[in-house]
């Protein structure tokens, strides 16, 4: 019997790995024409902690029963504490209960987590939503390749390798504008993308569409139609993408849903997950999660979060470096971010931009560029975005070029990214770059 302990004072807030909500300077479109999916504009917001916001679901709980116990008695252990059953995640064995109304969520992590047949309950913590082609807009997209700095270096990748259709990407996220289904419609500039099969664990359906907008220029940036004389490129144009919701319109999602996106994308052949989220919330629920598709031959590659200004706390599941890719930010100029994480767990930095410069003197911000849309999932435009939320990405389409070129074991490929990184800071690896700049 093993109760996930809970201290009020120990619990910090979650938050997006990501720029991609309203801040209080708003939106600032360069061009007015709203129905112009070539419309370029720019989101200069950068979400970070919020201590204001819920920090777990305080209606429900996780418990997860010891093996041996049938399932009849786990069931009547849950009645005999007034809590009900609200979900499963069959792979990993989970509950998802519903607990009763005089109780707080903390009080029955701690109440059911003594019973004996019980391994352990925890808060279901919340966390917030990081060749030369012929797109007409390549040039602004500075993250890829520029004549002045070493950036990214796409063009002499593309020239080794373009990418596998049978190497599958998995994007945990909000989404993804994906395909032409009821209010939603596929991004003009995901035309030619090919994506398998995914799952909306947010609202239990088989259409994970995106109503948000993070997900849709996350994807982007991973494998936006490339060469197609439209729009913008993406890393691994030739890969597959598999969608999975587990954030909700508000970029809000929880360590439950995330749980079960990782356990589905290993089930169904994803080798790469991206995760542009994260938070505090170190729990056994999503390290045996990320555990599990590790195991399973899937490289995760994770955003270092945003909160350097907040205190730079650890971020999850970033800081499961077993396991797991942590992906920091840069600028045009191959500094950190002044919002990226460091940190012991930090593995290699990428892109993120920084919008409150333009210091290519390209006339826009410096932010990540692709297609996604902002309150209508029909009115596509080209974004500029900033956050660990878009270097991530950047980190996942290599990872998919490298397994494309048949460097499968996730250990591996994560060595391969590491030692072929342009060295930044102190020599070798240091908690600001990690091991350097990602040189694709």
């Amino acid at each position: 019997m093993k109760a996930h302990q809970v201290s009020l004072s120990a619990v910090v807030a979650l938050f997006i790995a990501g720029t991609y909500v309203q801040s209080t300077n708003g939106y600032a479109p360069l061009d007015e024409d709203n129905a112009d999916p070539n419309a370029i504009r720019v989101n200069y917001g950068l979400r970070m902690t919020d201590f204001d916001l819920p920090l777990w679901s305080e209606g429900e709980i996780i418990a997860r029963f010891h093996e041996e116990i049938a399932e009849t008695d786990r069931y009547d252990v849950i009645q005999q504490h007034n809590c009900t059953v609200k979900d499963i995640c069959v792979p990993a064995d989970l509950y998802l209960l519903k607990i009763p109304e005089e109780r707080t969520a903390c009080e029955m992590v701690e109440i059911l987590g003594r019973h004996e047949s019980v391994e352990y309950t925890e808060l279901n913590y919340r966390v917030w939503a990081s060749l030369m082609p012929d797109d007409p807009y390549f040039s602004y997209q500075w993250n890829m390749d520029d004549p002045n700095h070493n950036s990214i270096n796409m063009e002499a990748a593309w020239a080794i390798q373009t990418g596998d259709p049978n190497v599958v990407v998995a994007v945990l996220d909000t989404g993804v504008a994906y395909e032409d289904y009821d209010i939603y419609s596929r991004a003009p500039d995901l035309d030619q993308t090919h994506f398998v099969p995914g799952y909306d664990f947010v609202n239990d359906d088989e259409h994970p569409n995106d109503d948000e907008g993070h997900g849709t220029h996350v994807t982007g940036t991973i494998a936006q139609s490339t060469n197609n004389d439209l729009g913008v490129a993406g890393i691994a144009f030739g890969c597959s993408i598999m969608p999975v919701k587990v954030l909700d319109d508000d970029g809000s999602g929880s360590i439950f849903d995330i749980a079960n996106g990782l356990y589905f994308a290993a089930d169904n052949g994803a080798k790469v997950v991206n995760m542009s989220f994260g938070g505090e919330g170190d729990t056994s629920t999503l390290r045996d999660a990320v555990a599990y598709a590790f195991a399973h031959g899937v490289v995760l590659v994770c955003a270092a979060g945003n909160d350097f200004e907040n205190g730079n706390p650890a971020d999850y599941p970033a800081a499961y470096d077993d396991y797991c890719i942590a992906v920091g930010a840069t600028r045009y100029d191959e500094t950190r971010s002044f919002y990226s994480n460091t940190g012991s767990y930090l593995d290699i930095v990428a892109p993120g931009g920084d919008t409150s410069v333009d210091q290519n003197g390209d006339g826009y911000p410096d932010g990540v560029l692709q297609q996604t849309f902002d309150d209508d999932p029909n009115d596509f435009a080209y974004w500029f975005f900033q956050g660990t939320s878009m270097a991530s990405p950047h980190v996942a389409g290599a990872a998919a070029l490298v397994i494309s070129n048949g460097v499968t074991d996730p250990n591996h490929v994560k060595e391969a990214l590491e030692m072929t990184a342009k060295d930044l800071g102190a020599p070798g690896r240091d908690d600001i770059y990690g091991w350097g700049l990602l040189n694709v």
